[in-house]
């Protein structure tokens, strides 16, 4: 069997069209033989927190990956309306993707930095968005990275106290304080930043500065039904489901016990130390229970 070299020059970088006229920035690299991984960020990042994935040969020599920044995020297109930022829009944007690449029965990876509150105005994940709004099946499978898998009561105990006081925070049209609160952001997601890393920090902090508030808002405001999710997951669709014992925005123990209830084909994996951003800084051990479920 011959090798599969990846290099830069292979990855494809697109603007694909929503179906209400939103730009949606995407890229994709890797093995076009193999299965499709489409990667997630959450809220206030963009695709530029999994570069270092799309870099890694042991992913790229066996799956295709796309990234794509979500809207108001990054490079895609920012409504200013509340109503362009429902869950069937979201689904309907991973939708545009996938054709976008001509790709069929993606995995799902989602990652999500949330800021969970009182009042029920979240940011919540496109695998519930996508379970409920496109043909059961769509999905090979979903890998959740510390995450928030929809909107519910467990949002009432997951958040942990570094987050409480960052939604008003991030909303402040004080620059100073709304900066500092996206600094704050970043850096309860990184457990271990140090000089080797730095440059990494800095991008990520840029990518949420990116963010006004009436961005952030949109962003945390719409409402999703979580029994599609749930209801896939009690028809056997396959979850891996990647969490750090060190997190230091979610208690992701809930998260367990949630999923636990109601998906029959599952992995749930325990990193000893790690934090929120999990991938980024144990993307050896990521990496190959990704491979080990996708190939599985």
């Amino acid at each position: 069997m011959a090798s599969i070299l990846i290099n830069e020059t292979s990855k494809v970088s697109k603007l694909v069209t929503s179906p209400d006229g939103c730009k949606i920035f995407a890229e994709g690299v890797g093995n076009l033989e193999g299965p499709t991984i489409i990667l997630v960020h959450g809220l206030g990042s963009s695709t530029v927190v999994f570069n270092n994935f799309f870099k890694d040969d042991r992913l790229l020599s066996k799956f295709y990956l796309v990234r794509y920044d979500m809207r108001s995020h990054g490079r895609s297109g920012r409504p200013v309306d509340q109503s362009d930022y429902s869950s069937p829009k979201f689904a309907a944007d991973f939708v545009a993707v996938v054709e976008g690449f001509n790709r069929q029965k993606p995995y799902l990876l989602g990652w999500q930095g949330n800021i969970p509150s009182s009042n029920n105005i979240h940011l919540a994940t496109v695998a519930t968005d996508v379970c409920t709004h496109c043909p059961a099946g769509y999905l090979s499978g979903i890998i959740y990275i510390s995450p928030l898998p929809y909107i519910g009561a467990i949002m009432k105990d997951l958040g942990k106290e570094s987050l409480k006081n960052l939604r008003p925070r991030l909303l402040s049209q004080d620059v100073a304080g709304a900066l500092k609160a996206r600094i704050d952001f970043v850096d309860s997601t990184i457990n271990d930043c140090n000089a080797s890393n730095w440059d990494d920090r800095l991008l990520w902090v840029g990518a949420f500065s990116h963010l006004n508030a009436n961005d952030v808002l949109n962003a945390m405001s719409r409402q999703q039904d979580p029994e599609p999710l749930l209801a896939a997951g009690r028809g056997g669709l396959k979850l891996l489901h990647l969490y750090g014992d060190a997190d230091k925005q979610l208690d992701n123990t809930v998260v367990e016990a949630q999923i636990s209830q109601h998906f029959i084909n599952k992995k749930v994996v325990v990193i000893k130390g790690g934090g929120h951003a999990l991938f980024y800084e144990f993307q050896g051990q990521v990496v190959e229970e990704v491979l080990a479920f996708v190939t599985k």
